[in-house]
């Protein structure tokens, strides 16, 4: 440390050097950053330095020096952040002043953003956590939705097929027809919302099938020119002859593709035609690309709105009489999507609409396909009628069933509200067939099946035969079902026929046994 000409003491620019007496008085700075002038008060400087007034007192104290990390000093024109030393010494006290703005502000700013990061990383786990309880709520509501929505409708459905084979008015009989149509729609609504939670959450998977091409686009054809007829508008179907009558693809996804479209064409058209046809764009060794055109004369779209088509819950019409919940479009995109496909959109306002949706398919050649009928089954010959237990605890779900079966002739019906009570009736009566509810109360029908399967020495109620019914329709639940050791399973809301005919299946096939 050397005295510099303007008689300051010379030290580094990031230090300040002050000398003081014990009574305060400054005798020499530096001023390196602190403009404090000698022979005054270093007390007058900063509030800081009144610790030193201690020192003033009882200058006879042990400590050779004082360390003070991250002061925060300032006057009228100057702040700093500093560290401070007081060098006691025997006539005079020494302050040294570290700046360390730069680097305090450097390090605030590191554990700032460090902090920044760890909130940020705990507000994005808390947000996934969020969205993963926000998607198993969406569908485990869904699911229960659909099973606490099918149910009721299956009785809507039921009597209403119950009614129609009753003698009734011209009058009647079109109110039976708008109950049936307005009840299979809600149905066909909660299809899509079941397939648009499905697909959104990765559960849809691609089934590769062998399937009948022809007859697929023989049965848009067949239903469509009827609603075409009733509309008195003009329906055309045309199909590429060199494409193979079978192919392998997940027919399913790609008839709802296909439906959805051809509905929307015909919701929106009043007048004109809608043309669909089918070529095919390339064939190389087993694997195909077809393109399918569906085109309208109908309402069209506003270019502005074509991006947003297939949005969920999307919908531009603004006439009220058209149903729909905007789900349709989205779903299509969604399997497209999901095929490996593409779909693409042309549209005129008042004029109308076209779709081309390009889908990848593989085939064999084979020559003969073979038919697959429905294999046709009677009940066997029996002197008494048939008992059958049916489980289920919807009061209005067990008249149908009850009505449905006594009315054949050929039936006793007993009830069950709930798996113990199944199991308390098998018991004490012979059974047939058990129609199994799968969600009842105190012992679900899995359960219940179980318990039936396992538990019994009785071959007559261990191998009574069971099928599973529910709200549930999809192939989990089916699968489920067959798990559990049940025979068969049939989904809310069920046709008669297809009742009949799977409980007809069962008891004759256990009779063949």
């Amino acid at each position: 440390m050397t005295k510099h000409q303007d008689d300051h003491l010379h030290f580094n620019p990031q230090v300040q050097i002050i000398k003081i007496s014990y009574d305060g008085t400054i005798k020499e700075t530096d001023n390196n950053f602190f403009n404090w002038k000698k022979n005054t008060s270093v007390f007058d400087a900063h509030p800081f330095f009144e610790i030193l007034r201690e020192l003033e007192r009882n200058n006879d104290t042990d400590k050779k020096a004082l360390n003070f990390p991250c002061i925060h000093l300032e006057d009228s024109e100057v702040a700093k952040i500093c560290d401070v030393t007081f060098t006691i010494e025997k006539k005079e006290i020494t302050i040294i002043l570290f700046d360390y703005t730069t680097k305090y502000k450097d390090l605030n700013q590191i554990a700032q953003q460090k902090n920044e990061s760890i909130l940020l990383s705990k507000q994005l786990e808390l947000k996934n956590k969020y969205l993963l309880e926000k998607e198993e709520f969406k569908n485990s509501f869904i699911a229960n939705i659909n099973h606490e929505i099918r149910t009721p409708l299956t009785s809507i459905l039921g009597f209403v097929e119950v009614l129609e084979k009753t003698k009734l008015t011209f009058e009647q009989e079109e109110l039976a027809r708008i109950i049936k149509r307005e009840s299979l729609h809600l149905n066909s609504l909660i299809d899509d919302m079941i397939d648009l939670s499905k697909i959104e959450s990765g559960k849809l998977k691609v089934v590769e099938e062998r399937f009948s091409f022809q007859n697929l686009i023989d049965g848009f054809r067949e239903s469509y020119s009827k609603v075409a007829e009733e509309k008195q508008i003009t329906f055309e179907t045309t199909i590429d002859p060199s494409i193979q009558e079978y192919l392998i693809g997940d027919r399913t996804r790609v008839y709802q593709i296909i439906n959805n479209i051809l509905t929307n064409a015909f919701k929106f058209t009043e007048e004109g035609k809608i043309t669909f046809s089918i070529t095919k764009n390339y064939q190389r060794t087993n694997k195909t690309s077809l393109n399918f055109k569906i085109e309208d004369t109908g309402i069209g779209i506003m270019q502005e709105n074509i991006p947003h088509l297939f949005e969920r819950f999307t919908r531009f019409d603004t006439d009220k009489r058209v149903s729909g919940t905007g789900l349709g479009l989205a779903i299509v995109k969604n399997l497209v999507d999901l095929l490996n496909g593409e779909i693409k959109v042309n549209s005129e306002p008042e004029k109308g609409t076209t779709f081309n949706i390009k889908l990848p398919f593989k085939f064999e050649v084979i020559k003969t396909a073979p038919k697959r009928k429905k294999k046709k089954y009677t009940l066997p010959k029996s002197k008494n009628k048939f008992r059958i237990l049916v489980v289920e605890d919807e009061e209005i779900t067990q008249y149908l069933i009850m009505k449905i079966l006594i009315s054949t002739g050929n039936f006793f019906v007993d009830i069950a509200i709930n798996g113990q009570e199944a199991i308390n009736y098998i018991e004490r009566r012979k059974y047939d067939l058990i129609l199994m509810d799968l969600t009842v109360s105190k012992i679900d029908g899995y359960q219940a099946t179980h318990m039936i399967r396992n538990n019994y020495g009785d071959k007559f109620i261990s191998e009574v035969p069971i099928i599973g019914f529910s709200g549930k329709a999809n192939e989990t639940a089916k699968d489920k079902c067959i798990r559990a050791g049940m025979d068969d399973f049939i989904a809310k809301p069920f046709e008669q026929e297809e009742l009949i005919y799977k409980i007809t299946k069962q008891i004759a096939k256990k009779a063949a046994d």
